[in-house]
C-alpha cells in the first residue's frame, strides 16, 4: 500500500508515459528497418517482424492515451512532451538497431534515467509527505456554538463545547530548507489545542488546551522561535491557524504536512 501511495503522483504524472511511448515507439522503428533477406527463412523471419512491430505500435499507442487521460487532457497540451518522447524513440532505436554501437551509451543514458527517476519519487514522497496528528468530529454545531469530539493522535479523546461556527488547531511548527525535507526531515510541530472563531472569523475566548501538547517540548520550541533566523537549515518557526466551518456529524483530520502548512480535511 505504501508503494501504491508512493508511486500514485508519479504515474500521475505525464513523464512516465511519455517515455514509456516514445521507448516502444523506437523499438517498432527499429524493427521496421531491420532487414529479413539474410534470415535463414526470410518469410517466417518478416512475418516475426511486422508482428512485433505491430505490437510495439499498440503498446506506443496505449502508452501516448494514458499520458493523455491519466493526468488529464489539460496536462498534456505542452509542447516539450513531444521533444520527450522523440528523445525517448532515438535512443529506444539507436539502442536496438545499432546494439554494439550505440549500446554502452544508451544503457549508460538508461542509468542515468533510473536515478533521475529514482530521484523524482524521493522529491515526490519528501514534499506530499504529511503526518496525521488529531481527528476532530463535530457532534453538534448551531450558529453561535458547537460540541466537538477531539481525538489526538495515541492519546485520549476529549469532550468540547467552544463559542462560534468555526474550529481551527493550534499548531507551531519548525520548517526546514528544501534540501533537508528532500533527504527525508519531516516538519516539526507542537499541537497545543483548539480555537474557535464566529462567522466574522473573530476569534473566540474558549480555547481549548492539551495539559501536555503532543510533539516537540515547549522549551525547544521557544529556542527554535529565538533563534530560527541563525541556524542552519531552518526556515522558521511559526504558528499555524487553519480554520474550518463545523458541520455536524462530519469528521476531519488534522494534518502537518512535510512542507510546513497545517491541513484539516473532511475525513
Amino acid at each position: 500500500m505504501a508503494l501504491f501511495e508512493l508511486l500514485t503522483p508519479a504515474f500521475s504524472s505525464p513523464l512516465p508515459w511519455v517515455v514509456l511511448g516514445g521507448f516502444f515507439l523506437g523499438g517498432a522503428l527499429s524493427r521496421t528497418t531491420r532487414s529479413t533477406r539474410r534470415a535463414r527463412h526470410p518469410e517466417h523471419a518478416a512475418t516475426r517482424k511486422w508482428v512485433l512491430t505491430c505490437l510495439l505500435l499498440s503498446a506506443a499507442v496505449t502508452s501516448g492515451l494514458l499520458a493523455v487521460f491519466v493526468p488529464g487532457p489539460s496536462r498534456i497540451v505542452d509542447i516539450r512532451w513531444a521533444w520527450v518522447a522523440g528523445a525517448a524513440a532515438l535512443a529506444a532505436f539507436l539502442a536496438f538497431r545499432f546494439r554494439k554501437a550505440a549500446g554502452i551509451p544508451v544503457v549508460v543514458l538508461a542509468a542515468a534515467l533510473v536515478a533521475a527517476v529514482a530521484l523524482f519519487l524521493q522529491s515526490v514522497r519528501a514534499f506530499t509527505g504529511e503526518t496525521e496528528i488529531a481527528t476532530v468530529r463535530v457532534i453538534s454545531a448551531d450558529p453561535s456554538s458547537m460540541r466537538l469530539e477531539l481525538v489526538p493522535r495515541g492519546e485520549p479523546s476529549a469532550l468540547l463545547t467552544m463559542k462560534g461556527t468555526y474550529f481551527a488547531p493550534i499548531v507551531r511548527v519548525i520548517i526546514f530548507d528544501d534540501l533537508l525535507v528532500f533527504l527525508g526531515a519531516k516538519t516539526w510541530y507542537r499541537f497545543e489545542g483548539l480555537t474557535s472563531f464566529d462567522d466574522a472569523l473573530r476569534q473566540q475566548d474558549t480555547d481549548f488546551r492539551f495539559p501536555q501538547s503532543a510533539g516537540i517540548s515547549e522549551t525547544l520550541w521557544t529556542w527554535f522561535e529565538r533563534n530560527d533566523s541563525r541556524i542552519p537549515g531552518v526556515k522558521t518557526a511559526q504558528t499555524e491557524f487553519t480554520g474550518k466551518r463545523a458541520k455536524e456529524f462530519v469528521t476531519y483530520t488534522i494534518r502537518v504536512r512535510n512542507d510546513g502548512g497545517v491541513e484539516v480535511a473532511q475525513k
